[in-house]
């Protein structure tokens, strides 16, 4: 009864209360079954900024819930989703949302085949706040931990990456920190990997020799080569700095 109100004058009203079910998990599999899910989907290509607003909180709610995930996946939901990361007071929702889907592998592949996902989730590590930039990384790390095809996607279409990890893992919130080393770690075995020529690199032991006292022995290695990098980068930066002044 609720879907069919969404194609009505009280859709404003419609959207609040399903904003207000979709917060209960009993509710989201309901609405999910419905063919209310089509329609919510549908208010993000309207011209009424409040009815997108609602739409997406509608969708973040929904997004907890792993039943659901799939069936947002099938109705496309994350090209519809794009167009909202340019909006400041909505690319929490839209980041987060994300993030829920990658959760399954279905939505791993959605989001590295979606044109332009990668380089918004990308981009929000150099312009997003803390949150935002804590979200992202797990929507990288979640695919890059998975497959190591994505890391090679990720390090070929955003080389400037390694700069916003140094960043975010100097300046984040707890969580980015750590989230910014972890995948740091991750593209870089891959890199050494491709670099090495390893028939099939392994994102966790990439190169590594089989034996586990060597893995031991590589494993300070890999921390101190990063701690040049960062040392580098620092001292580059710095020294940009000096030379605007």
């Amino acid at each position: 009864m609720l879907a069919s109100f969404l194609d009505s004058e009280v859709i404003g009203e419609t959207l609040a209360i399903m904003e207000e079910l979709s917060g209960y998990g009993f509710s989201k599999a309901k609405i999910a079954a419905s063919s209310a899910l089509s329609s919510i989907l549908n208010m993000l290509d309207s011209e009424n900024k409040g009815f997108q607003q609602q739409a997406i909180r509608i969708m973040y709610n929904l997004s907890f819930s792993g039943e659901v995930c799939p069936r947002m996946l099938s109705l496309r939901c994350i090209p519809k989703l794009l167009p909202f990361f340019k909006d400041r007071t909505l690319l929490r929702y839209c980041i987060y949302i994300l993030k829920n889907l990658c959760d399954t592998e279905e939505g791993r592949k959605s989001v590295s085949e979606t044109k332009g996902c990668l380089s918004s989730v990308a981009e929000i590590l150099e312009t997003g706040n803390n949150e935002e930039q804590e979200h992202a990384l797990a929507v990288l790390v979640s695919l890059c931990s998975q497959h190591v095809d994505y890391c090679k996607l990720i390090m070929r279409e955003h080389e400037e990456i390694m700069g916003s990890l140094f960043y975010i893992s100097q300046n984040g919130n707890d969580k980015g920190k750590e989230s910014a080393l972890e995948l740091f770690y991750l593209l870089k075995d891959v890199d050494i990997a491709v670099n090495k020529n390893c028939p099939e690199p392994n994102i966790n032991n990439s190169c590594r020799d089989s034996n586990s006292h060597d893995r031991e022995e590589k494993k300070p290695l890999k921390r101190s080569t990063f701690l040049k990098k960062l040392s580098q980068f620092s001292k580059s930066s710095s020294h940009a700095t000096k030379s605007k002044r």
